[in-house]
């Protein structure tokens, strides 16, 4: 009887850690559109879109979370980021459609922030 308690206990404690385990990663989990910032953007914009950052400044790229961005409709901004504007490049060959919603949604979540 003691050994099913404590096998009872044991079973319970592994379900508990590993619960509590995937509810801190949970937590932890980047949204696809900030995974998809970091690899093409962060570069020129900064992990904040704010642009400055020594690539930024030199091409001029936009703080994402100004009047003037937070103003365009998620039309425009998909359009710049899959055509490109200026010194920004296309990404339209790179990422795929639902890439590019994600972006968008990401970068009204900057705004958001400021």
């Amino acid at each position: 009887m003691k050994s099913l308690r404590l096998g009872t206990a044991i079973g319970i404690t592994v379900l508990a850690v590993f619960a509590g385990a995937s509810l801190a990663q949970a937590g932890t989990e980047k949204s696809p559109g900030k995974s998809l910032f970091e690899a093409n953007c962060i570069l020129c914009h900064g992990d904040d879109g704010s642009g400055k950052t020594p690539s930024g400044t030199a091409l001029g790229a936009h703080n994402l979370a100004s009047p003037e961005v937070s103003k365009r409709t998620d039309s425009e901004l998909t359009q710049t980021i899959t055509q490109g504007q200026k010194k920004m490049p296309s990404f339209g060959k790179k990422l795929s459609e639902t890439d590019i919603h994600d972006l968008v949604s990401y970068i009204r979540e900057l705004e958001k922030k400021h």
